[in-house]
């Protein structure tokens, strides 16, 4: 007799109200640092993996998984001679580009010290000129 293996429940704070369903897709940790990486366009997970120092490999796929099944991100492979897999942010995806703009004018002041400990990518300092960028 096989087994059916039965699928976690999905976390929910299970509260009728849209900032509550906006964290129930977006709140997980990292999730948000997945759609900064992907704000720029398309990813191999390699890529991602690189990028986002301290996130181990089981985290980025189910976060990779959690962000398909809700329609932030598609996965696709491209056409020889590449012939990767990527990921890319859907327009749904796309859209949470104010929420990160604001959430790092927020967290701006906590960068007065960098601490050695503190990984750093210069593409990460772009998110908050993307939205002048694309006005202009």
């Amino acid at each position: 007799m096989s087994r059916l293996r039965r699928m976690p429940r999905r976390r929910s704070y299970d509260q009728y109200c849209s900032a509550a369903r906006a964290l129930d897709a977006v709140g997980d940790r990292w999730t948000l640092l997945i759609v900064r990486e992907l704000l720029a366009g398309p990813r191999r997970y390699t890529d991602l993996h690189a990028d986002l120092p301290g996130v181990s490999t089981d985290v980025l796929a189910s976060r990779l998984k959690d962000m398909e099944r809700d329609e932030l991100a598609t996965r696709r492979k491209l056409p020889p001679p590449a012939a990767a897999v990527v990921y890319e942010l859907t327009e749904r995806g796309r859209g949470l580009l104010p929420v990160l703009t604001a959430l790092a004018r927020w967290g701006a002041p906590a960068l007065e010290e960098r601490r050695p400990t503190d990984a750093v990518r210069a593409h990460w300092f772009a998110v908050p000129l993307m939205p002048v960028l694309a006005a202009c």
